[in-house]
């Protein structure tokens, strides 16, 4: 069994608990939201998207707390409802669970041939029930994912600077790849304008692998450059030794929780 097969399996167990509760909706009155992987499901536009909800346990359910918003890559793609959770911020969430403080939003985008913006009013949807049966602060969200993820983290984010007080894309493209299922041979992105206006009240921490062959580097650099260079707060960690997979080094091994703790509070 490889290693996100076991981490899957180790959070189906965790969860089995949570299960039952959560698709059934809030939780009963007086009753605090139920903690740990939480699976469940929102209808949005006629399609029905899985998504998990993490919950640390110990949070005090009285007192407001801080959300984050995680986008999976093209690879967890589906309507599982699993496998989202075995890459990226799930595994640091199971072993690393002291260091982030957040409930956090997993939902799954049903294709890969699809970009994340596409799905942003689902994205947005999940999060304010969230915000609702989570007692989540809204001004106190952030935003985070890889890959393709790292992408609808930029995008998302550009198109709703309101919603997010900080973004972390790792190993992200900043334009579209996707569109109507065809790849694209020129890439659409917003304006260099209107992203940097976007992010000067969206503070962005960018992360990518030195070495990655599938969404070069260039990508990370090039946004960073323009944001630093119109005065927006914009940092950049590049690990020089990843390939694709720089966000094990993100999410395990970074000071990223602290930096996203720093910006909700």
């Amino acid at each position: 069994m490889n290693h996100s097969a076991v981490i899957v399996l180790l959070i189906a167990v965790l969860t089995m608990a949570q299960t039952a509760p959560a698709l059934a909706g809030d939780a009963p009155a007086g009753e605090a939201p139920p903690e740990g992987f939480i699976y469940q499901s929102i209808e949005v536009d006629g399609q029905v998207y899985p998504y998990v909800v993490y919950r640390p346990r110990g949070l005090d359910p009285t007192q407001p707390t801080r959300g984050l918003v995680f986008l999976h890559g093209r690879g967890e793609c589906g309507t599982d409802g699993s496998r989202h959770l075995a890459v990226g911020i799930g595994p640091s969430l199971v072993w690393d669970t002291g260091r982030w403080p957040f409930v956090v939003l997993l939902p799954q985008k049903p294709t890969g041939e699809s970009e994340w913006e596409d799905h942003a009013p689902a994205v947005l949807a999940m999060l304010d029930r969230m915000i609702d049966e989570h007692r989540v602060d809204p001004g106190r969200v952030a935003i985070t994912g890889l890959s393709q993820g790292g992408h609808g983290t930029i995008a998302i984010a550009a198109e709703h600077p309101d919603r997010f007080r900080a973004a972390a894309p790792v190993c992200g493209y900043v334009g579209r790849w996707w569109k109507r299922g065809e790849r694209l041979g020129r890439r659409e992105r917003a304006t260099d304008e209107e992203l940097i206006e976007a992010f000067r009240s969206t503070p962005i921490w960018l992360f990518h692998g030195g070495k990655d062959d599938v969404v070069p580097p260039s990508e990370s650099e090039g946004l960073h450059g323009l944001l630093s260079g119109a005065g927006v707060s914009s940092r950049l960690t590049i690990f020089p030794n990843d390939n694709h997979n720089s966000w094990d080094s993100a999410y395990r091994r970074s000071e990223l929780p602290g930096w996203l703790i720093e910006m909700t509070d």
